[in-house]
């Protein structure tokens, strides 16, 4: 499992607070550093402050006010490199797809799944997207 660890700072965007903290903890533990944005609004202020630093975002799909398919698009929208993997309790294959199409890096289930999440994550930082079928 030591291909998975990484030093790159990711951005974690999800409203529920117990999700948010698994993330850090299962993130930080294989070596990466880890910020936080519990909505779409301050995800887009963290990510202008700190985009510079965020090799990655984590963005969930359904969250109040400003959801992940908006906050995507203004991420991109301020920087079209910029990786960003979903994640969602449950992505359709039509949303999955639209997803990729709009310019999403990845997707990834909730729950989340530790050896699952940390080769989604290291695959799209290594290759800039990864693909569900490996």
């Amino acid at each position: 499992m030591e291909t998975t660890r990484g030093e790159e700072t990711i951005l974690v965007v999800d409203d529920d607070e117990m999700i948010r903290d698994l993330a850090v903890e299962m993130l930080s533990q294989s070596g990466y550093t880890v910020l936080t944005a519990p909505d779409g609004e301050t995800a887009i202020e963290v990510f202008r402050k700190e985009n510079t630093r965020i090799a990655l975002v984590i963005l969930d799909l359904i969250m109040p006010g400003m959801d992940g398919k908006r906050c995507l698009y203004e991420i991109l929208h301020f920087n079209p490199e910029a990786r960003i993997i979903i994640a969602s309790g449950y992505v359709s294959q039509e949303l999955g797809t639209e997803m990729l199409e709009l310019g999403a890096k990845g997707l990834v289930g909730k729950p989340y799944d530790l050896a699952r999440m940390l080769k989604v994550v290291r695959t799209t930082l290594d290759e800039g997207k990864y693909r569900p079928e490996e």
